[in-house]
């Protein structure tokens, strides 16, 4: 089932560029199979940088997640939690 949103556009190509630098930021953070505090505040502050979190960015995290790892759980770095 096609799912449509109304207020879909093309992306622009600065914005293709931001997702093609986010997708390279999150392989290389998930390169270990693990993501660190730093790692994830990277992305965030990659994420925040424009003041906005668009849809787009988190579809991006997602299906990079999803090619990166398969079936395989993200193991954080707790101990930098503590």
């Amino acid at each position: 089932m096609k799912v449509e949103h109304p207020h879909d556009r093309d992306l622009t190509p600065e914005e293709l560029e931001h997702l093609a630098k986010l997708r390279t930021l999150v392989q290389e953070a998930l390169a270990d199979g693990r993501l660190s505090e730093g790692e994830i505040q990277s992305i965030r502050s990659f994420i925040h940088a424009d003041h906005k979190v668009t849809v787009e960015e988190l579809r991006m995290i997602r299906s990079t997640l999803r090619r990166t790892l398969g079936d395989s759980i993200v193991e954080l770095d707790w101990e930098t939690y503590q």
